[in-house]
């Protein structure tokens, strides 16, 4: 349902006197009004507390409206006439106090024609032209929502959806680029109806029923103005991934490159889901790829010809890449075509810059190729990589990171528990050796927080803490140093007060300390977490059990989308306890205040309110036993539990 007039009986009394408005009640605007744009997360009480919400009269300068606040005296809506033609322009939604979506009507004619995203909801502003409701162009989009966009579309089948996060001739132009790179870009995203068609009709991954997760980028590039391909610099994204839910399974949708045209990041390709079967990642994007012409080199006229000769091959050979379908030894083949063109254009070139670049993208393709399970024979290849640039450090710890991430992927196939043992011990100490040889690489923030969570994980808690240390030190200011700080500030919870709060899954306030007295678990998790799902019958009986006796659980949900959750609590359990929803998911303020780096997470705080300790599912009993009687726990369980995040699996 889209906003319709608001201001009923509104009127404008003689002369400068203000409105007088005809005053609905709360029920009256929850059911009549929902943001034109769905998949918006804002606070409605349910129906039984509609009557203790109330709706207030709010004028400002040259304004009036309404706001309507909720059973706690919160925000929750706020609608807004700002011509003082009695007609709401402004409809405005709020989620946990903040807002987070606004429609805008600003022609007046009580159809909104632009779109916005904010705080808790994002940052996307989008323009309707036409006012049907959908989105024509962006004029703020983030990376992570363009990405969600087309994702999204070709789950729903919308392509103008999709179509709106893709580069158009306009971008293009705006981007300064050469006439040879305009053409590539945009006969990469022309007719993209006919282009999804084609991918999902192969795709087992990506279908009606998937659900969008989360946005997984590698760090941003700058193409220089002087490198040749546009006549200013440009920001990109190469290889951006996403993961989507598939029932209890993650898969990966190859987002590719990402190009950002002033405020809005746009796609320069169509999206391709990450089949098992018929796994394909470029290797390089349309912007990323070292020029294709031997004529900029400095080099002498027969080295020249040769060079132009490889890399005429080597465009024929991307001009004819393997189909998305195609069985695995035909990719594997493709690959290694590929890889014997580019090792002799680095033999061949002069240019060291020039040679560097071509090694890195060698290096990014085949370690890319390797970890989806489609060619093994790849890690060869980045071995003797590795030996070939050792007398360039820099470059030799880019290429030695890229080979441990494709040699782990391989060693993972081996299904046995000795195996799998030997496999971890061997992925600890690489990374081990990789973040102190390397310390000022661009990757040692993302190896040392993959150390400390499998540290963790492991029951390692001091080797953790060390390695967190690290990431809050040096990296304090990347992603991973502040999940690091959260991280350190949980394991060091036990003996401190529980400072926890949030709202609930029906949108009302929750404090822990609302649970002084109680023995109360908290435990965060998701849907999508197959471990809490496992743990759910265990968490159940307990509670069951011990309630009466001043037991309860306080759960804290992660789900990047709400939508799931009362089916899946219907399913399996867990309804019985109150839920802190953190709507940012494994990326929000709770998840990354507490440091959360697996799915479930888990611990018990005794009657006074203060955290005892790390819990498991299978001790669980125990420790709510020993609680009750007053008396503390032997030793603090560890804080981790089983299962990764998404962005982990």
């Amino acid at each position: 349902m889209r906003p319709v007039q608001m201001f009923i009986g509104l009127c404008l009394l003689p002369a400068a006197a203000a409105p007088v408005l005809a005053q609905p009640t709360a029920e009256q605007i929850f059911k009549m009004y929902v943001p034109v744009q769905k998949g918006v997360e804002f606070d409605t009480p349910e129906a039984d507390k509609f009557k203790d919400c109330k709706v207030e009269i709010e004028r400002g300068e040259g304004t009036a409206g309404f706001v309507v606040y909720g059973p706690a005296g919160e925000v929750l809506r706020r609608f807004t006439d700002t011509n003082k033609d009695t007609q709401a322009d402004l409809y405005r939604y709020y989620r946990m106090g903040l807002e987070v979506y606004r429609d805008i009507d600003t022609d007046f004619n009580q159809k909104p024609d632009q779109h916005r995203w904010m705080n808790w909801g994002g940052m996307r502003w989008g323009i309707d032209k036409n006012e049907d409701g959908k989105i024509d162009q962006w004029r703020i989009l983030s990376a992570q929502e363009a990405a969600q966009i087309a994702v999204e579309a070709m789950i729903n089948g919308d392509v103008q959806a999709l179509a709106s996060v893709l580069l158009t001739a306009e971008d293009v132009k705006a981007l300064k680029v050469t006439p040879e790179l305009e053409k590539k870009l945009l006969d990469a995203v022309s007719d993209p109806g006919a282009k999804v068609r084609q991918v999902l009709s192969a795709s087992k991954t990506l279908t009606s029923r998937s659900k969008w997760v989360r946005f997984d980028p590698p760090v941003p590039g700058l193409i220089p103005r002087d490198d040749g391909k546009s006549d200013i610099d440009l920001t990109v994204y190469e290889n951006a991934m996403a993961i989507v839910e598939n029932g209890t399974s993650h898969e990966l949708v190859s987002i590719g490159e990402m190009i950002q045209v002033g405020n809005v990041w746009k796609l320069a390709q169509i999206p391709m889901p990450l089949d098992a079967e018929n796994a394909h990642v470029s290797i390089g994007g349309i912007m990323m790829q070292p020029q294709m012409s031997a004529g900029g080199f400095d080099a002498p006229p027969e080295m020249a010809k040769e060079l132009e000769a490889v890399l005429n091959d080597l465009q024929k050979l991307d001009e004819s890449s393997p189909e998305d379908n195609v069985t695995p030894q035909l990719l594997a083949k493709y690959n290694r075509q590929r890889a014997d063109l580019i090792e002799k254009v680095i033999r061949i070139v002069p240019n060291e810059k020039e040679r560097i670049q071509w090694i890195k993208q060698l290096t990014d393709g085949i370690g890319v190729a390797v970890q989806t399970g489609q060619y093994d024979d790849g890690l060869k290849r980045l071995t003797q990589l590795q030996d070939q640039v050792k007398a360039n450090n820099e470059l030799l710890g880019y290429v030695w990171y890229r080979r441990l991430l494709a040699e782990y992927a391989v060693r993972l196939k081996e299904d046995n528990e000795k195996s799998r043992q030997t496999t971890q011990d061997w992925w600890l100490k690489q990374l081990e050796v990789f973040a102190e040889k390397w310390p000022q690489s661009d990757d040692t923030a993302d190896a040392i927080v993959q150390l400390a969570i499998s540290l963790e994980l492991m029951g390692r808690v001091d080797d953790a803490k060390r390695w967190y240390g690290v990431l809050v030190k040096d990296h304090e200011r990347t992603n991973a140093g502040i999940r690091a700080g959260g991280a350190l500030r949980r394991l060091d919870l036990a003996g401190k007060p529980l400072q926890l709060a949030g709202r609930s899954l029906d949108g009302n306030k929750i404090d822990a300390s609302q649970y002084r007295g109680k023995v109360t678990l908290v435990v965060f998790w998701a849907t999508w977490a197959q471990p809490y799902t496992d743990d759910l019958p265990k968490l159940v009986a307990v509670h069951k059990q011990y309630q009466r006796a001043g037991f309860e659980i306080l759960g804290v949900n992660l789900d990047a989308d709400a939508q799931g959750i009362p089916a899946y609590l219907a399913r399996n359990g867990g309804g019985n306890w109150q839920h802190i929803r953190d709507p940012g998911g494994t990326d929000g303020q709770l998840a990354r205040s507490f440091g959360i780096v697996s799915v479930p997470t888990m611990f018990i705080v005794g009657k006074d309110g203060r955290v005892a300790g790390g819990v498991a599912a299978e001790s669980l009993e125990t420790a709510v036993q020993t609680l009750l009687k007053g008396q503390a726990l032997d030793a603090p369980a560890r804080q981790g539990a089983a299962g990764l995040a998404p962005d982990r699996q």
